[in-house]
């Protein structure tokens, strides 16, 4: 660039600092986000890819309470093709009370907290370097979260059932590593685990690798249609993955979807500004008109600005983005170690910030064009552009008596000049977007409704589990009798679960887990249609409805004791628990054996859920007991956390975008409108009427794009974030949110819009009538 260019480059922010400062904000802003959401997309993806092949994690994995048969667990395996390798682990559970790490005590935990040893041929637990741990005899190692949570560090003490450790490492679990895994895993040498065998519940964890993982439907149903051991909850690897990017793949597509907006936005401070730096120089650009410079050379005075600003903006955005991006990514190396590919995401970030530049560029360009319109016998004369004005409207504002005449003076140039105020309105639309949808996120998540969404009615207090044993049916019937007889209960309802085989297109080859019961007293909620009522009724988790393709009202046929029997789709609803595929029906059935069978149950509202729980634990030692309140708590704590700081985070980018823009809208408009304001001093008005009527124009604007933005986040925002639940795993959850997101995110951009108006209005004083009126 020649020094001339540089030159005028320099007076140019010389003499509009404030603007020129603005827009490279915005710039700086929009390759912050853009090189983040590009930096933590890539890494986490790898990461978690990384963790999971490094540590060989299950493509399907079978929990189960009970003996295994081994000899027929190794001739299925014989016999299936698509095995790679399997394993039997052992999980040996602990109660809460006796786990404590120096005075954090596990009593209270809702999770299943136990011992392993290191596995032979997969899902192996790894260190912080993603290496297998092969612990020596007395040493402890602990499951990461519990140094992410500040509850253990190396060195401290740990008591396990009487015993004492001290913490030797930290593990990361490639199949329980995720918060929201209900089970978490203490690694010891197998000298200690039989040392403590005594003193826990035995659960046995069945996986398997497959060589051909497209396949695992078909060898989900081969394994069920065996007979072997089924009871406990069934994981695929697709639920694992979902587990270990719920909480950061959240955050990342919730930045995703804001920094598309900023860069929008940054579109828009440049159009702003830029036309109010034409009509500043209208004069200057009829005179280098008139002396013969060709609008390409003219072109290239005002280019060579924002070229400058754009590619200064683009670069520091991406420097920030570096330092910014090491203390986002540690959370994730934390859990999952380093990602393969760091190098290459700051390629894919170079790629993305410039891309938006060069957009930025060519859209400069293609403003600039107005130069073709620009008159130099007009410019010279009237030293500003003669715009069109259309003063059709069948609106007659003298009817709006509760309206100042200001206010309609304000109002009427509004509808006048409708084209040059839509930017306005659309930037008022997205900033209450980028308000409102992240509120609504962490407003939904936060909810005590929110286990509706994810497969556990509102209404359940306390959810008990009986996995099929030999002593089943007697510790069914305890059950029954122990909880009629508890005051404390409102009611509970008892809900079993079996395996029936599904016949699809002439194949029998798939097997669908059906929840047996009545769902009239514990609802959830539906992602589409109801719950099911009449005996030929069906409904579908999303993952099944997805896998099986089947929509409201389509048929599927099960086998009943090797009859088939037609049902009717009627609803699909979310669901996290027991592997995600379940459906729900209320047939009845005393053939087909049953894998557990479990207890709703809806407590008085005074009664202590802590005081229960123990209570039933000490009652009922042979059911597995959960608080569905501290479940979410528990295993969605951080997740929690990190919406509300993105929604915290959004609401003040939003509201600052309102300010800027407002600010640089209005600046533009009392460039434009010199004459005019002119000629309604010289007509008696004073600064403060004046001021009022551009008040009136930006919170007419402001009221309709705010209200549009509002409806497109009841809307395309629910979408959005359904498609983002979605694509994380299958689980869609309705949005919902208070008055005080619909009233207070409006309500704050209300008070920044009358602030900025007024603050930029009050240089109405500074305009002249004498230099402003004469030709």
């Amino acid at each position: 660039m020649s020094g001339m260019y540089w030159k005028l480059i320099k007076n140019d922010i010389s003499a509009s600092k404030l603007i020129t400062a603005t827009t490279t904000m915005f710039i700086v802003t929009a390759a912050v986000l853009v090189a983040l959401a590009a930096i933590l997309s890539v890494n986490l993806a790898s990461s978690i890819d990384t963790l999971m092949e490094t540590a060989k994690a299950p493509h399907y994995m079978q929990m189960h309470a009970g003996t295994v048969n081994q000899s027929r667990l190794a001739d299925f395996v014989k016999n299936n093709s698509n095995v790679a390798s399997y394993e039997v682990s052992e999980f040996l559970n602990l109660r809460g009370s006796d786990i404590q790490i120096e005075d954090h005590s596990f009593a209270d935990s809702v999770e299943d907290n136990g011992i392993a040893v290191q596995n032979q041929n997969l899902d192996y637990f790894l260190d912080m370097e993603n290496q297998r741990i092969q612990p020596k005899p007395g040493e402890l190692y602990v499951p990461v979260i519990f140094k992410k949570q500040g509850i253990a560090k190396i060195g401290d003490t740990v008591k396990l059932a009487g015993r004492q450790f001290q913490i030797t490492g930290f593990l990361r679990d490639g199949t329980m590593n995720s918060q929201m895994a209900g089970s978490k895993r203490f690694l010891v040498h197998p000298q200690q685990y039989q040392e403590l065998f005594s003193k826990g519940s035995l659960e046995y964890i069945i996986q398997f690798r497959l060589k051909d993982p497209s396949k695992l439907n078909q060898f989900e149903a081969a394994y069920k249609k065996a007979g072997l051991e089924v009871n406990g909850p069934a994981v695929s690897y697709r639920l694992i993955k979902l587990g270990n990017a719920m909480s950061d793949g959240i955050m990342i597509a919730v930045l995703l979807l804001i920094s598309l907006l900023v860069v929008l936005m940054a579109f828009m401070c440049i159009r702003f500004t830029l036309l109010a730096k034409i009509e500043e120089e209208y004069h200057e650009i009829g005179v280098m008109k008139a002396i013969g410079l060709q609008i390409k050379e003219i072109k290239k005075i005002y280019l060579a600005k924002y070229l400058a600003i754009a590619v200064f903006g683009s670069l520091l955005g991406y420097l920030i983005s570096l330092p910014l991006s090491y203390q986002l990514l540690e959370n994730i190396k934390l859990f999952m170690g380093a990602s393969r590919n760091e190098g290459l995401s700051w390629y894919v970030a170079v790629i993305g910030v410039f891309v938006v530049t060069c957009l930025m560029i060519a859209y400069v360009y293609r403003l600039l064009n107005r130069f073709k319109k620009i008159s130099a016998v007009e410019a010279i004369r009237f030293n500003g552009a003669k715009e069109k004005v259309s003063t059709k409207t069948r609106l007659n504002l003298r009817k709006l008596k509760f309206l100042s005449p200001n206010a309609r003076i304000g109002i009427l140039d509004l509808i006048n000049r409708k084209k040059m105020y839509f930017t306005l309105l659309l930037v008022a639309m997205l900033s209450s977007f980028i308000m409102i949808v992240p509120a609504l996120v962490y407003q939904t998540v936060d909810s005590d409704k929110f286990v509706e969404g994810i497969g556990i009615s509102n209404k359940v207090d306390l959810l008990t589990s009986l996995y099929e044993s030999t002593n089943n049916n007697e510790y069914e019937q305890k059950m029954q009798d122990y909880l009629d007889q508890d005051d404390e209960i409102v009611t509970y309802n008892t809900i079993t679960t079996k395996n029936f085989e599904v016949k699809e297109t002439g194949s029998t080859d798939n097997v669908l887990s059906v929840e047996l019961g009545d769902y009239q007293k514990f609802p959830v909620s539906y992602t589409a249609g109801r719950q099911p009522e009449k005996a030929n009724e069906l409904a579908l988790s999303t993952i099944n409805a997805e896998e099986y393709q089947k929509k409201i009202g389509d048929s599927m046929i099960l086998l009943l004791a090797g009859k088939e029997e037609k049902f009717i789709v009627t609803g699909i609803y979310a669901n996290v628990f027991n592997g995600g595929k379940t459906a729900k029906a209320t047939f009845e059935d005393q053939k087909t054996p049953k894998i557990w069978t479990s207890f709703y149950i809806d407590v008085k509202g005074s009664t202590d859920l802590e005081r229960k729980m123990a209570q039933y634990k000490r009652d009922l030692p042979y059911a597995k007991i959960n608080n569905t309140r501290e479940y979410r708590d528990q295993t969605l704590g951080s997740m929690i956390a990190s919406l509300k700081l993105i929604a915290f985070g959004s609401i003040m980018i939003a509201l600052v975008v309102t300010g800027l823009i407002t600010a640089l809208f209005i600046k533009l408009l009392l460039v434009k409108d010199r004459r005019e304001i002119a000629t309604l001093k010289a007509l008696g008005f004073n600064d403060k009427a004046i001021a009022n009527q551009y008040l009136a124009r930006s919170l007419t604007v402001l009221l309709i794009g705010v209200s549009l933005g509002t409806i497109l986040s009841m809307t395309l925002g629910k979408v959005l974030a359904a498609g983002i639940t979605s694509a994380l795993g299958g689980v869609q959850v309705a949005l919902s949110g208070s008055w005080l997101v619909y009233w207070g995110c409006p309500l704050l951009m209300l008070a920044v819009t009358i602030a900025t108006t007024k603050l930029v209005t009050s240089q109405t004083a500074r305009i002249e009538i004498s230099q402003n009126l004469k030709d």
